[in-house]
């Protein structure tokens, strides 16, 4: 979460959005681990498990990419580094870019 949560910083005004997902029904130890992870800035929201099936994901950590149209262009399960985020990211801006 905090390599998310870096990327998510370093992205700020590129149009990109980042949005945490947290299955932890218990809204304080949410609050809890932001406040450990000092992720202040990094919006979340709680999710039942049912969300998941319908984005494609099994496990989680997970991180699913959308498109400016609202559509799921990619997911990965299993936490990631920054540097692969970071790619996948880029990735996916360039081929986006090359469809308008």
């Amino acid at each position: 979460m905090p390599e998310f949560a870096k990327l998510a910083a370093e992205m700020e005004g590129s149009g990109v959005k980042f949005l945490a997902l947290s299955l932890e029904p218990d809204v304080e130890l949410v609050r809890a681990t932001v406040k450990k992870w000092n992720l202040p800035s990094l919006p979340i929201a709680i999710a039942e498990s049912e969300t998941l099936g319908p984005l494609g994901v099994n496990q989680v950590p997970a991180t699913i990419f959308i498109g400016s149209d609202g559509v799921i262009v990619a997911a990965v399960s299993g936490e990631k580094s920054g540097a692969f985020l970071r790619r996948r990211v880029q990735e996916l801006l360039a081929r986006e870019k090359q469809l308008k």
